[in-house]
């Protein structure tokens, strides 16, 4: 016969690979002695040419380099039967296996299984040979399914199934699975969050994170990912922003958030639960920056144009339902600003098809500062101005307590160096000992006033922050002042975190705006006003 012989051998877990008497070892050795057993009855039986050895690798597909490297063999005929100890080393997958049969077939090549010893020549042993390799995909699912479901049952339990440590956590030491804060980087998220909600945009957060040089956690296992060197992404700091982990939940089956419920198992269905850790974040930044992100995926799906239309997003058509976008046309008379249907396949039926942005933003804007005033967005805002304020006094007190206590000392070391000058038992080494030091002294001081001077000229500014809440002409004007120093996606998003639409008909505009308020009557000129009871945003 004559044969090439190519030995296969296969494992399916790194531990395995990793025993110098493994399996690997194990299977090497029986068909070593199969062969060597068949060549004392056949000594023309053939030769072992080559020996292919996959370690850690599934059956599950042919992804493997030395069946695929074997495979290569069969075709250039370097070798012409596969000698394996049992079929499930070489495949648990009906398809494969019939694949591989094919290819076997084409090249006048066969496979021999030691422990099955199936005659592939004929039609009994064909049909044992498939019902083996049934068996062994049947086993393997099963086993995938019983993992699928402990990982499940753990997940609901609000457990982590080995998942790399986000930023914020570490592992708790006594309890598999769960996690406790991690102190120093808590901070760092919180930061992050709030980082973003100034911001309002991805790629502004991303840069003053990287100059606050707040860092991403470094995972030794995940070198190949930016992340993994400390780098930051869009991506990346997405996925950190969008994780429910920081306030306490656990996402089971985040995999199948978008996908239809109803056409899942039980065990496949996205849900959140109570996470095995505290929340590092609280939920109202939280839903407040999920809420920002949305707004932004909105504004980015209506085109880069549209950034520089304030309304963008705000906008919606009566009669479809569509978002209006920013667009613009060149005519006799100049540039033309319009607010058109989103960009959709087809022709717009509405018998709204654009609005001038111009008109339609002298007639909307100049009553915003009242509405602002109506539905209490202006109390939200004193509060926290106060909040801010009182936090910016506290912070400078300790420093300009201990820039006074400095100073006076070294007014003391000053009057105590020109005492001991005066004395006329100083040697003039001493002298020149002294002088230094008084200069050491007097640059330290000039240092010192100058911080804090910057301290009293912050509590000025502090001071001048104030605003007589009281006088509503005042904040309107103070209002319509900062209005004006806004860039345009600035006022986009002042704009969506009031109206919640603005629905544009033949007949005008009606405003729906968020409001955690009873319903305010407002008296629009040519406009009609609706509340939603939404909270705050």
């Amino acid at each position: 016969m004559n044969y090439k012989i190519g030995i296969y051998v296969r494992v399916s877990t790194e531990e395995q690979a990793q025993l110098k008497e493994g399996s690997i070892e194990s299977q090497k050795h029986r068909a070593r002695l199969f062969y060597e057993s068949k060549i004392a009855h056949e000594p023309n039986w053939g030769k072992v040419v080559e020996i292919y050895s996959d370690e850690g690798l599934s059956a599950k597909n042919t992804r493997r380099p030395a069946y695929q490297k074997m495979m290569q063999d069969i075709r250039r005929k370097h070798i012409n039967i596969i000698l394996v100890t049992d079929l499930s080393r070489l495949s648990r997958n009906i398809m494969d296996f019939c694949f591989l049969l094919e290819e076997l077939r084409k090249y006048n090549a066969k496979f021999l299984s030691i422990k099955e010893q199936f005659d592939t020549s004929t039609a009994t042993g064909e049909m044992m040979v498939f019902n083996m390799i049934n068996l062994a995909q049947f086993e393997r699912k099963q086993t995938s399914e019983r993992v699928t479901m402990n990982f499940h049952a753990r997940a609901l339990r609000g457990l982590t199934n080995g998942a790399p440590i986000i930023l914020g956590y570490q592992r708790d030491p006594s309890r598999p699975g769960a996690l406790i804060i991690n102190d120093a980087e808590a901070s760092q998220v919180r930061r992050i969050f709030e980082i973003y909600l100034e911001e309002g945009s991805l790629s502004r957060a991303l840069i003053k994170v990287d100059e606050e040089g707040i860092r991403p956690k470094v995972s030794q296992n995940r070198r190949h990912f930016k992340a993994g060197r400390g780098i930051w992404t869009p991506a990346t700091l997405l996925g950190l922003l969008r994780n429910p982990s920081y306030v306490g939940l656990r996402a089971v089956n985040s995999k199948h958030k978008d996908k239809d419920q109803a056409t899942l198992k039980s065990y496949e269905k996205f849900q959140l639960v109570k996470a095995a850790w505290p929340a590092l974040v609280e939920r109202v930044v939280f839903d407040e920056v999920q809420q920002e992100l949305d707004r932004s995926r909105a504004r980015r799906a209506l085109g880069p144009k549209s950034r520089n239309y304030i309304l963008t997003g705000i906008l919606k058509c009566a009669e479809c339902g569509r978002s209006f976008c920013g667009a613009s046309a060149h005519g006799n008379s100049g540039l033309h600003r319009y607010y058109v249907h989103k960009l959709t396949t087809g022709k717009v039926a509405c018998k709204i098809k654009r609005i001038r942005a111009g008109k339609t933003e002298e007639v909307i804007l100049p009553e915003l500062g009242g509405l602002l005033l109506k539905l209490g967005y202006f109390d939200v805002a004193q509060n926290n101005l106060n909040t801010i304020l009182e936090k910016q006094m506290d912070s400078l007190k300790p420093e300009d307590f201990r820039v006074k206590e400095r100073l006076l000392r070294i007014d003391q070391e000053i009057d105590h160096a020109l005492t001991l000058s005066d004395q006329e038992l100083v040697s003039s080494s001493m002298s020149d000992v002294l002088l230094k030091h008084l200069q050491k002294l007097k640059n330290e001081k000039s240092n010192l006033e100058l911080t804090l001077k910057k301290i009293r000229r912050q509590v000025e500014a502090s001071k001048n922050l104030k605003i007589d809440w009281n006088n509503k002409k005042t904040l309107l004007s103070k209002f319509q002042s900062g209005w004006k120093q806004l860039r345009p996606f600035q006022k986009n998003r002042l704009l969506q975190r009031v109206f919640k639409e603005i629905i544009v008909d033949a007949s005008g505009f009606t405003l729906v705006c968020w409001s955690s308020h009873q319903k305010v009557e407002a008296h629009l000129p040519s406009i009609e006003v609706k509340y939603e009871q939404q909270g705050v945003i």
